[in-house]
Parts: C-alpha cells; sequence; structure tokens
C-alpha cells in the first residue's frame, strides 16, 4: 500500500479515535453532572438513611472527579452516621472510611483548603479513636502546611496540649528551646487571629453606634465576640504552659536569642514584653523589647507597659505622658476610665488641678465611676489649709463639699455605696456645726464659693 495512503488512513484513524475519546468523556461528564444533581435533590428531599449513603457510595465510585460536592456530601453522611454509631464497633469502620474519604480528597483535589488533615485529627480525638501521638502528628503537620486553615479555636487548644503532653512525656524529641519555638508559633497565631477578629469585632461595634447593623452584620459581630472569647482562653492555656516550665533566666535566654531576627515584628515583641513582665523578669533587655514595641506599635498596651517602665524609674512626668497616650489610643470604656483614674492619682495631691481634670475625664467616659469621686473628695478635704486657711468657717465648709462629692460615688455605683455612706458620715461631722454657722453669722441654703483651685460652690446644708 502506498506510505502516503497509510498515513493518511492511520491519521485519520487516530483523529477519529480522538474523537470518540472526547465524545465518550463529553457524555461520561454530561452523565456524572446529571447524576449529581439528582443525588442532591433526593437529599433535599429525604433523611440521611442507608439509602442515601448506598447512592453516595455509587455515585462516589463512578465520578470520583466530577465535583468537590460528592466528598463534601460524603464527609456529612459518614460524620453523621459516626455520630449515630453506638458501640466501638460500630464506630471504627466508619471512622476508617471517613479518613481514607478525607485522603481521597486530597489527593483527586489537592488544592481544595478544607483542612483535612485538622478535620482526621479532630474526628480522632473527638471519638477517641487514635493515640496522642497519631492525632499530634496531623496537627503538627496541619499547622507546617495548612496554617491558613490553622484558625479553630479548638483546634489550637488542642494543638498546644498535645504538645505539651508529648514534650512532658518525652514521645517527641524535642529541646527545651524547640518546644517554646513551637509554643511560641501557636501564641502567634492565636494572637494573629485575635487581631483580626477584634478589628471586625470593633469596626461592627462603632458602626452599631450611629446605624442598624444588618443580619449578616449582627451575626458576624456575635461570632467575633465568641471567637475572641475562646481564642483568648486559649491564649491563657498556651501561656500557661510556657509559664510552667519556664523561669526568667529561661525567658530571657530564648528571647534574647531570637530577638534580632524578630526586631521588626510587633507580635513577637509584643509576646516577648507580656510574657517577661508576667514573670515579673524586669530587666534591661525587657524594657528593650517594651521601647522596640512601642516604637513599632505605639498602641494601648504597649504605652501603658511604657508608662510603668517610666514609674519604675522615678519619672513621673514621663509616665503621665505615655499612660495619657494609652488612654487616648484605648477603645474599651472601662479600661479608659482606669487609665484616666492612673493618671489623676499619679498627679495626686501635689497637683490636685490636674488630679482632679483627669478624674473627671473618667467620669466622662464612664459616668458610674464611682473611684471617681471618691478621689476628688480626697482632694477637697485635702486642700482645707490650701483654700481657705485664713477663714476657719470656710475651712471647714470644704468638708461639706467632699460629702456631696463622696455621696455621688454610691449614687453611681452600688459597689462603693458602704465606702461613700462612711466618708459622708465622716466629712459632715467635721463640717461647721449649727451652732457655728449661728457664729459665723451664716444661714441655710447660702452659698460658700471657693475661689482657689477648686473654683466650686456649696450650700450651707439645713441642719
Amino acid at each position: 500500500m502506498n506510505k502516503k495512503i497509510l498515513r493518511s488512513i492511520r491519521s485519520g484513524a487516530f483523529i477519529f479515535a480522538m474523537l470518540s475519546f472526547n465524545f465518550a468523556a463529553k457524555a461520561q461528564n454530561s452523565e456524572c453532572k446529571n447524576k449529581l444533581v439528582a443525588f442532591e435533590e433526593f437529599i433535599r428531599e429525604n433523611s440521611y438513611d442507608q439509602t442515601i449513603y448506598n447512592r453516595w457510595k455509587e455515585l462516589k465510585q463512578q465520578c470520583p472527579t466530577e465535583s468537590e460536592t460528592i466528598y463534601l456530601l460524603g464527609e456529612k453522611i459518614l460524620s453523621q452516621k459516626v455520630d449515630q454509631a453506638n458501640t466501638t464497633e460500630e464506630k471504627s469502620p466508619l471512622i476508617t472510611e471517613l479518613l481514607n474519604l478525607y485522603d481521597e480528597h486530597d489527593k483527586v483535589f489537592p488544592n481544595n483548603k478544607k483542612g483535612n488533615r485538622i478535620n482526621k485529627a479532630l474526628l480522632l480525638y473527638g471519638n477517641k479513636a487514635g493515640d496522642s501521638r497519631e492525632i499530634f502528628v496531623f496537627l503538627d503537620k496541619a499547622f507546617q502546611l495548612d496554617n491558613s486553615e490553622f484558625t479553630n479555636p479548638e483546634v489550637l487548644n488542642i494543638y498546644s496540649e498535645l504538645l505539651m503532653s508529648q514534650y512532658e512525656k518525652k514521645e517527641i524529641e524535642l529541646t527545651l528551646d524547640q518546644f517554646l519555638t513551637k509554643l511560641d508559633q501557636i501564641a502567634e497565631k492565636v494572637q494573629s487571629e485575635l487581631k483580626k477578629l477584634n478589628q471586625v469585632k470593633d469596626n461592627l461595634t462603632l458602626k452599631s453606634q450611629t446605624e442598624k447593623l444588618t443580619v449578616a452584620e449582627q451575626n458576624s459581630l456575635q461570632q467575633s465576640k465568641l471567637s475572641v472569647s475562646e481564642l483568648t482562653i486559649v491564649t491563657e492555656n498556651v501561656n500557661a504552659r510556657i509559664d510552667k516550665l519556664t523561669n526568667c533566666e529561661v525567658l530571657l535566654a530564648f528571647y534574647q536569642k531570637n530577638f534580632d531576627k524578630n526586631s521588626e515584628n510587633a507580635l513577637w515583641l509584643e509576646r516577648a514584653s507580656d510574657r517577661l513582665d508576667a514573670k515579673k523578669c524586669k530587666s534591661d533587655f525587657f524594657i528593650k523589647v517594651s521601647e522596640k514595641l512601642y516604637a513599632l506599635s505605639p498602641t494601648a498596651k504597649s504605652a501603658y507597659t511604657m508608662g510603668i517602665i517610666a514609674r519604675g524609674e522615678k519619672n513621673r512626668l514621663q509616665s503621665i505622658e505615655y499612660f495619657t497616650k494609652s488612654a487616648e489610643l484605648q477603645t474599651d470604656v472601662n479600661k479608659k476610665a482606669e487609665l484616666y483614674y492612673l493618671i489623676a492619682t499619679t498627679y495626686g495631691y501635689p497637683e490636685k488641678e490636674k488630679a482632679r481634670e483627669f478624674a473627671k475625664k473618667a467620669l466622662e467616659v464612664k459616668p458610674n465611676f464611682g473611684k471617681s469621686y471618691i478621689f476628688i473628695s480626697q482632694l477637697y478635704v485635702n486642700s482645707t489649709r490650701d483654700c481657705a486657711a485664713d477663714n476657719a468657717f470656710e475651712n471647714k465648709a470644704l468638708y461639706w463639699l467632699a460629702a456631696e462629692t463622696a455621696k455621688k460615688a454610691g449614687a453611681v455605683d452600688p459597689t462603693m455605696k458602704k465606702t461613700a455612706d462612711e466618708l459622708f458620715a465622716n466629712y459632715t461631722k467635721q463640717a461647721p456645726s449649727k451652732q457655728e454657722i449661728s457664729m459665723a453669722k451664716r444661714k441655710a441654703g447660702e452659698q460658700i464659693s471657693f475661689k482657689c483651685w477648686i473654683g466650686e460652690s456649696v450650700s450651707i446644708p439645713k441642719l
């Protein structure tokens, strides 16, 4: 046969075969798509039972690459069967099947981002089906390879818990330094997630003050609050685990060794500062870390730490400067009020007018902050010689102003009522008596003004 004709026949046969293959593939794809649609419709109309399981198994066997939905539906079906199983003998093969499904999902759809390593660990942990070593390996690998999916507070807590137990039982070969590094990485992940969630929470909280949130926004706000609370507990647990195995010497060595490569990492600096502070490791290195953190990230927290450092160095004015910055940056009303009160007491009796100014700032942000009224009343009592030294009657009359101010504390804050009542009674006893009012030729209802730093007036009470 002519070679050209032979080549032409072969070429035509190849093209025909390819066309037939493509046609068959398209036909199969179309058939699989229809089967998946039909199965999803069947699920909507029926409860999850053995029939659904059987139909799903058949669908996966016939169309394993059609859609991720097949694997996600399979996860739900098998998870429910695991939950419904009453004995270990019933659960065990179902758990194995679900573990295999996760592996198949990752194999067929390798970029699925569903955190199947984490899912496998939770399946074993929740059903007490695997040993702690196996679960830890799944989570440890997931933390390294699937870090973006490692956001569940429960998972982060389990991972740090297993890391601790594996290290203490010497079931993993880690030095103390390597162990601390791993725990620190978990802490940074928690820190990072907390910052994201707090941003969502703060933005939605701020928005809710001026306009009504949508249902989706309300749900997002509630979920972010819940997650922040859960992650805060994880942080406390991780810190407790680090605290259990370290002292100042160990912590200082660990953080000093890692400082240079993390000197521009605000999250790392924040952790180092917090842990050294919690352990009361007040060294030059602690100051170095805190100063660097404040320079990189001047937050309410970092400014407060700098204020504490300045106060420890007896630099009162600088501590006030940092505390004021911290209060300005603080978004939590309770913490802001406490900061203003701290500034007020730092000014104290030597600078009474400034002290009262900041005590009043605390009341502006938190009107029921009774401590401020108590403190202001004490400032007034401490001013009897400063404001009316040449007038004995007005000198004692300041106790009326102090008593009225103290009484306000109990009126706005029930927890301060006992203290407020005691001070009111004590101050009233030291104020002018009925006889002294008469001798001074004054009468009830008359106003007495204090022209010194106080700049307030008080009415003579009817005794």
